[in-house]
């Protein structure tokens, strides 16, 4: 037996089992990705913040995240922080799935 449950069901239910795991605007963005995968795949999935919480990881920026996968960041001296953004991002979009946030955060697929 399954339900639907709405963005700020998921968002709210989320915060009340795991509420330190992701901000807001990082669960939206959770939501609105897997809803897009069930319409794709054509199949409901079950609700799991633990599952969730295995499977993707939050960051403030993309060459933290980046970072912690063996990204080098371009020095200071080389170019700028938009460029080591830049190259963080296109390191991540290679290896798995990257979620940008308006925040300039990104959630990604733990890889």
């Amino acid at each position: 037996m399954k339900i639907t449950i709405t963005e700020s069901e998921f968002v709210s239910r989320f915060l009340a089992i795991r509420p330190d795991n992701f901000s807001r605007e990082a669960l939206r963005a959770l939501f609105e990705h897997l809803g897009e995968l069930e319409r794709e795949m054509q199949e409901e999935m079950e609700f799991d913040p633990v599952a969730i919480c295995c499977e993707w990881s939050e960051y403030s920026n993309p060459t933290e995240a980046a970072m912690e996968y063996g990204f080098e960041p371009l020095d200071e001296e080389d170019g700028t922080e938009d460029e080591s953004q830049d190259g963080a991002l296109t390191f991540l979009r290679e290896q798995t799935t990257v979620l940008e946030l308006s925040s300039g955060g990104v959630v990604i697929l733990n890889f």
